[in-house]
C-alpha cells in the first residue's frame, strides 16, 4: 500500500505526517487549498491551535512559546519498580510515556506507570547505564528530558542544539546521539547538556530512527532518502549501508543475534537484515499498515503499527510471528524502548 493522502491526513492530525505529504511553507488557516497535511491541520491537529502551527516539509510542528506553558520541575518521587525488563511507549495522542512490564504484554495488561511531566509528543527514548531515561520531545518543544531511575518526574532538560528531535540513542560510554529534523545528528558526551559536535552529511535528508550495534557504531534510518546509514564509532563521516528492499525506513533496532530490524512505513513491512547482509532474510507484512517504531532487548522485539486501530506487536528473538498484541491504552505510538533499568 502506498502512503496515500488519506494516510498523510490521519497522521498529520495526530501530530506527525511523515514523508510523502509534501509541504515546506507556512499557510493560512482560512485557506481551503494546500497539502493533505495542511488540510488536516485546519481540521484540528490534536489539541493544538492551528493558527499557531506551520508545516515544514510535511511535518507539522507547533511553536513552543505559543503552545505550551513554562516548564516547571516538580519534586521527584519513585513511581515504578526497576530490575525487570520494561516497555516504554511514547504516545503522542495521550501525550505521555506509558510503562508496561514487558513480561505481561501478551496478556494486554495496563501500564504500571505513566510519565506526563515534561512530555510533549514523545519520540525517541533511551536508557543509560545508570537507568536514567531520556525522552525526545517534539511538536516544537525541542527538548530531551531526563528521568532518574524509577522516577516519573524529570531531573534535567537538554535544549541546547535540540531541534525537532525524532530519534535518540546512548552508547556504552554514555554518549547521547540526537537525530534533529531535518538533517543533523548531535553528539552529547556523558552528562553534558551541550553538544560536542553536530554531524551533517550531503547523504542525510530526514534522519529519524537511531540504533547502535554491539560495537557502538550508529545506524540511522533516513525516511527522506529511503536509505539506512552508518556512523562508525569515533568517526564524523556518515556512509551508506546499502540495504535493499526499503521505501521509507523510519526506525531500526538490533536484536541479540545482531540482526537489524527496520520499519518501512510506506512499504507496509518490517525487514530483518542478518549481520553483514544488505538483503533482508525476513520481510514481515502480515498485520502491518504503516509500521513505525521498533525496539529490541536480548529476549524480545517490539514494533508499532499506525493503523486505524494502533497496536504494538511483540516478537521473541529469532521468531517472526508476533506472540503478543498490545492495545491497552495505545493511541499513537511515536516512541518505543525495551530496557531493564
Amino acid at each position: 500500500m502506498s502512503l496515500s493522502s488519506v494516510r498523510c491526513a490521519s497522521l498529520a492530525a495526530a501530530l506527525l505526517a511523515v514523508t510523502a505529504c509534501s509541504g515546506g511553507s507556512t499557510f493560512s488557516p482560512g485557506s481551503n487549498g494546500g497539502t493533505a497535511a495542511e488540510q488536516a491541520l485546519r481540521r484540528g491537529a490534536a489539541a493544538f491551535d492551528v493558527s499557531r502551527s506551520f508545516v515544514h516539509a510535511g511535518v507539522p510542528f507547533v511553536r513552543p512559546q505559543d503552545a505550551f506553558p513554562a516548564l516547571s520541575l516538580p519534586a521527584m518521587s519513585p513511581d515504578y519498580k526497576t530490575g525487570k525488563t520494561l516497555l516504554f511507549e511514547g504516545d503522542s495522542t495521550n501525550q505521555d510515556v506509558q510503562i508496561y512490564e514487558a513480561g505481561s504484554i501478551q496478556k494486554n495488561k495496563a501500564p504500571i506507570a505513566t510519565i506526563t511531566s515534561g512530555i510533549y509528543c514523545p519520540y525517541g527514548s533511551a536508557l543509560d547505564s545508570k537507568g536514567t531515561l531520556y525522552v525526545a520531545n517534539n511538536c516544537g518543544r525541542n527538548t530531551i528530558t531526563e528521568y532518574p531511575k524509577g522516577k516519573t518526574t524529570q531531573s534535567t532538560e537538554i535544549t541546547n542544539g535540540v531541534e525537532n528531535p525524532l530519534g535518540i540513542a546512548i552508547d556504552s560510554k554514555g554518549t547521547l546521539y540526537v537525530a534533529n529534523y531535518p538533517a543533523s545528528i548531535n553528539e552529547y558526551p556523558a552528562g553534558a547538556t551541550s553538544p560536542s559536535q553536530t554531524i551533517t552529511s550531503p547523504d542525510l535528508k530526514d534522519p529519524f530512527g537511531l540504533a547502535l550495534d554491539a560495537h557502538d557504531n550508529l545506524y540511522i534510518a533516513d525516511f527522506g532518502t529511503g536509505g539506512v546509514y552508518e556512523l562508525p564509532y569515533g568517526s564524523t563521516t556518515i556512509q551508506a549501508v546499502g540495504l535493499t528492499d526499503l521505501t521509507e525506513p523510519l526506525n531500526l533496532a538490533f536484536d541479540k543475534a545482531g540482526n537489524l530490524w527496520v520499519t518501512d512505513g510506506e512499504g507496509d513491512k518490517v525487514n530483518v537484515y542478518p549481520p553483514g547482509s544488505t538483503s533482508p532474510s525476513e520481510s514481515i507484512t502480515s498485520g502491518y499498515s504503516f509500521p513505525y517504531q521498533v525496539a529490541a532487548d536480548p529476549l524480545d522485539i517490539v514494533t508499532s503499527n499506525q493503523s486505524s486501530s494502533p497496536e504494538v506487536y511483540g516478537y521473541k528473538s529469532g521468531k517472526y510471528t508476533p506472540y503478543a498484541t498490545l492495545t491497552n491504552d495505545i493511541k499513537l505510538t511515536t516512541g518505543l524502548l525495551l530496557a531493564t533499568p
